[in-house]
């Protein structure tokens, strides 16, 4: 066995190291889609109803996931590029909905748990997003170890730009064109309207987007 780990790690030296980095995140995208729930995935849209999966992507749960096919999750030249995004509908009633022209940075992570999340089309997300439609827990103090009785779904609306590292947390809606600053920790029932810049940990509406020029 040794003999056999010396002789690949020799291989391995001498390949090209793009080459090698292309095959490793290739195998890792494999293992984690082949250990995924795929009968819960709905392809929606046109093309060749293929997931576009350009880095390690995880889909999990017992509810459903519906995905346009239009969308892309990872960016290889990237953080985080060998990491997974994991995506869940937790519970029977859960539903995960990604629209047309979505395109998903590393290491994201949507859990849905009873209620929704949902993504309109053309919304272009950071790195390291985390959007959940519940608590995870019931906040009530004797209760801690049981699921939140009350999930709120979540919808992320068209245009949409999402910074790095971004906190989406339950009953939070986003209005056409907004942008969400890194690092963003959106409280749970906050509603950012149209157009609007919203950043901070609690997140707050701190300014609009310019509207685009009109062709000259």
């Amino acid at each position: 066995m040794l003999k056999l780990i010396e002789s690949l790690r020799r291989r391995l030296s001498r390949s090209h190291p793009l080459e090698l980095e292309a095959w490793v995140r290739g195998l890792l995208i494999h293992y984690f889609f082949h250990t995924s729930e795929r009968s819960r995935i709905e392809l929606t849209g046109g093309g060749e109803r293929t997931l576009n999966l350009l880095t390690p992507t995880q889909f999990k749960g017992s509810g459903t996931i519906r995905i346009d096919a239009r969308a892309v999750f990872g960016v290889p030249r990237s953080p985080g590029a060998h990491g997974c995004t994991y995506i869940e509908a937790r519970t029977p009633e859960s539903l995960i909905e990604v629209g047309p022209g979505c395109v998903f940075n590393n290491r994201c992570v949507l859990i849905s748990e009873g209620a929704s999340i949902r993504f309109g089309a053309n919304v272009l997300v950071g790195p390291e997003l985390h959007v959940m439609d519940s608590n995870s827990h019931d906040l009530r103090l004797p209760h801690r170890r049981s699921p939140d009785p009350r999930p709120a779904g979540v919808e992320i609306g068209d245009e949409v730009f999402i910074g790095s590292r971004v906190t989406i947390l339950k009953g939070v809606k986003v209005g056409r064109g907004c942008v969400i600053a890194a690092g963003a920790v959106i409280t749970p029932g906050f509603e950012a309207p149209p157009m609007s810049i919203v950043a901070g940990n609690p997140a707050r509406v701190v300014g609009q987007v310019s509207p685009e020029e009109s062709p000259a």
